[in-house]
């Protein structure tokens, strides 16, 4: 009689809590595996954002002959330049929407003017993300350049 009662009484608080627990340790898992995801696609998206800021002034470049210094920065990807001889030869803006880009942590990308220091004397520019904590010359600085990378900017 015992028995019939017992059966029939359910789950007990010790199976609910291991259910309860190997629940929890799934959800764990799933949360870990899932941030660790959204971190790499993250990254990945901001190289995208970067290459294709990269490509808005190479055009930029071929288009005015020559690049906007670190002031006038990406802002120059929008905005025509004050010379007049540069402005007949700006035809753009060069980015979608007339915006500076922003990377996947909301921050505007970066712009600095790179002076050659070889015989020919051509200058090159850097564009970078300043990355998830939001902090300028870290290691999770996301650039368009391997040199730029090494330097965290």
């Amino acid at each position: 009689m015992n028995r019939s009662r017992r059966s029939q009484a359910g789950f007990s608080l010790i199976e609910i809590l291991i259910v309860l627990g190997l629940l929890l340790v799934l959800g764990t898992v799933g949360v870990t595996a899932f941030r660790k995801v959204q971190s790499s696609a993250n990254k990945k998206a901001a190289k995208v954002t970067v290459e294709s800021a990269e490509q808005a002034m190479e055009l930029y470049l071929t288009t005015v002959g020559e690049l906007p210094d670190t002031e006038s920065g990406l802002q120059a990807l929008i905005t025509a330049p004050e010379d007049e001889t540069l402005a007949a030869k700006w035809d753009g803006p060069y980015l979608k929407d007339s915006k500076i880009p922003v990377d996947p942590w909301g921050s505007e990308l970066r712009y600095e003017l790179v002076e050659s220091e070889d015989e020919e004397g051509d200058a090159s520019f850097k564009i970078w993300s300043i990355g998830p904590d939001k902090e300028d010359g870290t290691d999770d600085d996301i650039a368009n350049t391997e040199d730029a990378e090494d330097e965290g900017a």
